[in-house]
């Protein structure tokens, strides 16, 4: 499976969650001006190839990158995020990257970003 489809069904069926929507790979033209919701967007990194032998590879390590745009005068993130954070650990991620939060210049939402890898041996 797609890494980003797999992050993307582990965040819709989150609890609690801040999130209207969870996008792969781009966001509609209908959100990107839209910061009265709060998305995610998720798309891929990279895939290295693990396990070698028999000169061939038997796993890959799929990197997704996991961004967040807050709708405006929302709440305080913290606590979803560590629920998230917990939530990719939990299911089998290894979280390699959190860049912070920054605020975009243009729409004055509050965004997120993060970076997990998921170890898939393949069959």
């Amino acid at each position: 499976m797609l890494a980003v489809l797999r992050a993307q069904n582990l965040l819709m069926g989150m609890k609690d969650s801040v999130l209207d929507e969870v996008y792969t790979n781009n966001l509609p033209a209908e959100e990107v001006d839209d910061s009265t919701r709060s998305v995610a967007l998720i798309t891929d990194v990279r895939s290295d190839l693990a396990l070698p032998g028999n000169d061939d590879f038997h796993a890959q390590n799929k990197e997704i990158e996991v961004q967040i745009y807050y709708k405006l005068d929302g709440d305080d993130p913290d606590e979803f995020e560590t629920k998230l954070k917990h939530l990719f650990i939990q299911n089998g991620w290894s979280m390699i990257d959190d860049r912070g939060h920054t605020v975009d210049p243009e729409m004055q939402q509050l965004t997120a970003t993060f970076y997990f890898v998921f170890f898939e041996i393949e069959n």
